[in-house]
């Protein structure tokens, strides 16, 4: 008995004296120990989300659109409503007489000078320019209107603004005459923005002209007078 527990100490004292040595015994020479486990609960790091986080935070912010101030634009321009407006002679009242449909185009090309205030030129030409029932001018002629422009818009929504324009400029009537002065127009209307650079406008407005013609040493009104309704489109630059 006494020999047999004898024996089970010395295995024992064997054993644990094997186990010390294994632990103190250092790894060979390029071979990493094992990763100990994480404790649970915590978060293990992902390559793959840390990666894609650039992306998606470049998804989140796109870039704001160009700040485009330049616009160059072009009308159809339908006038209705017109009176030729005129006086025979220097002792005779004016007469106010209805004229025909006329019709035209302008281009416009204007700059934003300050957020939604727009300044420039806008040229337009007017043709079929007549009385109804003529009395002192026959047959259809043109009008060549040289005019500056300043607009103001305000916006409804992200791509509609609503605005409002003043165009004064100079006018000449290719009459016989040759009947010339100043001319000034007024409107409002509305811009929606198509693409980015393209947009379309709709306006109406009238227009009033203060032409006269050069009858001897006296200068008599010639004018004309129109319900002016813009249809058009333009790009941005």
């Amino acid at each position: 008995m006494r020999k047999l527990s004898t024996f089970v100490g010395l295995t024992l004292f064997a054993l644990a004296t094997t186990a010390r040595a294994e632990e103190a015994t250092p790894a060979p020479a390029g071979v990493e120990p094992a990763p100990a486990p994480a404790p649970v609960g915590t978060a293990v790091p992902s390559t793959t989300t840390a990666a894609a986080q650039p992306e998606l935070a470049s998804n989140a912010n796109p870039s704001a659109p160009a700040n485009r101030k330049l616009q160059v634009g072009l009308s159809f321009l339908p006038m209705g409503l017109g009176k030729y407006v005129y006086r025979p002679d220097a002792i005779s009242p004016l007469v106010k007489s209805d004229a025909y449909f006329a019709y035209g185009a302008a281009i416009s090309v204007g700059y934003e000078v300050l957020p939604h205030l727009v300044v420039g030129v806008a040229p337009q030409v007017i043709y079929n320019v007549q009385e109804k029932n003529a009395q002192i001018w026959t047959g259809a002629v043109s009008e060549y209107d040289l005019m500056a422009r300043v607009a103001y818009a305000y916006p409804l929504v992200e791509t509609i603004n609503v605005y409002a324009e003043v165009l004064p400029g100079y006018s000449l009537i290719k009459n016989s005459a040759g009947s010339a002065g100043l001319v000034l127009a007024f409107g409002a209307g509305f811009i929606m923005d198509l693409t980015d650079r393209v947009f379309a406008n709709v306006a109406g407005g009238y227009q009033i002209g203060f032409q006269k013609w050069a009858n001897g040493a006296t200068s008599l009104e010639s004018q004309t007078r129109y319900v002016r309704v813009a249809l058009g489109a333009g790009v941005k630059f």
